[in-house]
């Protein structure tokens, strides 16, 4: 399975693990990698370039996509992304590296002519293919959550599967904020500043110099604005979720928007899932609600960022949720 989308000596490709055997269990793709590795020390990746991936495309015998999952950034995606996971038959891809590259390249490798963009767009749907394979022949549906980043690109990832349903979450723009200031993630603290540079309509060197209470806000609020707009022509196919609404019937609600019904066995053991802390790798660790401790520990520049940067898009968001609630 392609694990990574790398440049070697100048040539951009995959990088391929054997995951024979290997389920992915773990909240993060990126998790089961580091296991295997640390598991089987003697296991390698083999690069090729993308013109092998292409090739392969025909060979797999690979799930279709059943549905996507968008996210701002801390606001219970991986939750839902378990959700998928405790059900029999299914594939779960969270936020695999290969995936989230290529989609990155939909901004760092804009060419006059869109040629590398309708080029990226057939390597995407590609490694999706490669990872979205069975394995053991009783896989029947695969859901893909992206990175909080690969939202900007949401358009074109609509282009290149237009009928998969997805569902965007979201939260209060402050204990998003409070949270990626707790924990900074990898996304805030990237040295190639273009992305976030493109996210927030500003210049990489204006990233550079931004304070990082800034930048998350600017780039939440820009999530929010995108999801917004997709939502609002995505022909009944688009569900928006906020974090204070993941609720077991509201979960359930998601699985059956993706077209599946679980059996009651299923949802017991989703139910399990959810007192669980969602992004924990060994699962021992027990969720507990931190609302309003967030909402606390905000400091007046948080707050002040939220307010100018990302309440208006996050009140636009709840409208258009609030007026497509099921009667």
């Amino acid at each position: 399975m392609p694990v990574d989308a790398v440049v070697v000596n100048g040539r951009p490709g995959l990088a391929w693990m054997d995951m024979t055997g290997v389920s992915l269990a773990e909240p993060f793709f990126q998790q089961t990698i580091d296991k295997l590795k640390a598991e089987h020390p003697g296991c390698h990746e083999v690069f090729t370039e993308f013109a092998t991936l292409v090739q392969l495309e025909t060979q797999f015998d690979s799930v279709s996509p059943s549905g996507f999952i968008f996210h701002s950034s801390r606001c219970g995606s991986t939750l839902v992304a378990n959700a998928c996971r405790a059900l029999d038959g299914a594939i779960v891809l969270s936020e695999p590296p290969a995936v989230d590259k290529l989609i990155a390249r939909f901004i760092t490798d804009v060419d006059e002519h869109r040629t590398k963009e309708a080029l990226y767009s057939i390597f995407l749907r590609a490694v999706v293919s490669a990872l979205g394979q069975r394995r053991r022949d009783d896989e029947r549906h695969l859901f893909l959550k992206f990175s909080c980043c690969s939202v900007s690109q949401i358009e074109r990832i609509r282009r290149i599967w237009p009928n998969v349903p997805w569902v965007f979450l979201y939260r209060d723009p402050i204990e998003t904020i409070v949270s990626n200031m707790q924990n900074r993630p990898a996304w805030l603290q990237d040295e190639d500043h273009r992305v976030l540079a493109s996210i927030t309509g500003t210049s990489p060197d204006e990233v550079a110099a931004m304070a990082p209470e800034e930048l998350c806000a600017r780039s939440v609020g820009s999530f929010f604005a995108t999801a917004f707009a997709a939502h609002r022509v995505a022909n009944n196919r688009a569900l928006l979720l906020n974090y204070n609404q993941l609720t077991l019937t509201e979960i359930a609600r998601v699985l059956k928007f993706f077209g599946v019904s679980p059996a009651t066995a299923e949802m017991e053991n989703i139910a399990r899932q959810t007192q669980k802390y969602s992004k924990a790798a060994s699962g021992e660790r027990a969720f507990v609600a931190d609302t309003e401790a967030k909402q606390l520990a905000a400091t007046d520049l948080v707050r002040e960022m939220a307010r100018r940067w990302a309440a208006d898009s996050y009140q636009l968001l709840e409208q258009e949720r609030l007026g497509n609630q099921p009667s």
